[in-house]
């Protein structure tokens, strides 16, 4: 089928980029930049703190144990981590192995990996019966053209809430990175609050509250 071709070729080119990229990608939270680099980064890339923020308040009280959550994209394990620490059985999903071995890493080193899974895959592709308390999918979204396949699939994995960040449309950041990232060679797609919201309720969700940080669309939806 043509679209499977396209769509197994665009997810190729975006999962060597992410791979290529994952230490600098994770230097934003470690800081392991120079003093200038990271000013910038608090500047520049304020919403992946704050979205990160976001998500740690959302996701519930401070004792997490009990909850089971997975994390769409998990890129670098920062999440996956942060939660865990907080008593919860997590698993992390991503396409790019460089960012599951630093996740799997991290775990390690906050002694946390008896509550972590990795798994190493596209969603679309994730072949399991698990269902989850709570799902997030953050800074996911700016790498899919068309969300609500993914959408569906995310949907038979919640149980209850879904947290989700998208980047927004017309905005001038967005159309420097879509200038840079194509130069690198990885699509990106941003979206205005209308389109999200259709999305997420054609796939099987309502949604509850929406904000904007920064350059994101941060909601919370529930399953119905």
């Amino acid at each position: 089928m043509p679209g499977t071709s396209v769509r197994t070729d665009e997810s190729q080119q975006i999962a060597e980029y992410w791979n290529d990229i994952a230490h600098d990608f994770d230097a934003i939270y470690t800081g392991d930049k120079n003093p200038i680099a990271r000013s910038l980064d608090r500047w520049l890339r304020r919403d992946i703190y704050q979205r990160f923020e976001w998500v740690m308040r959302e996701a519930g009280p401070p004792d997490l144990r009990g909850m089971k959550i997975c994390d769409i994209g998990c890129g670098s394990g920062r999440f996956v981590a942060s939660l865990a620490k907080r008593g919860a059985e997590v698993t992390g999903v991503d396409f790019a192995p460089e960012m599951l071995k630093l996740g799997a890493q991290l775990c390690e080193k906050e002694s946390v990996a008896d509550r972590c899974k990795f798994v190493l895959s596209d969603v679309l592709d994730w072949k399991t019966d698990e269902q989850f308390d709570l799902v997030i999918a953050i800074g996911f979204w700016d790498y899919v053209a068309d969300p609500l396949p993914r959408l569906q699939v995310i949907r038979k994995l919640t149980k209850t809430t879904f947290l989700s960040a998208w980047p927004r449309a017309a905005t001038l950041r967005a159309s420097i990175r879509k200038v840079r990232l194509k130069a690198e060679g990885c699509p990106v797609y941003f979206f205005t609050l209308p389109q999200v919201e259709d999305y997420l309720q054609r796939a099987g969700f309502s949604v509850e509250r929406r904000e904007i940080l920064g350059q994101l669309h941060c909601v919370r939806s529930r399953s119905v």
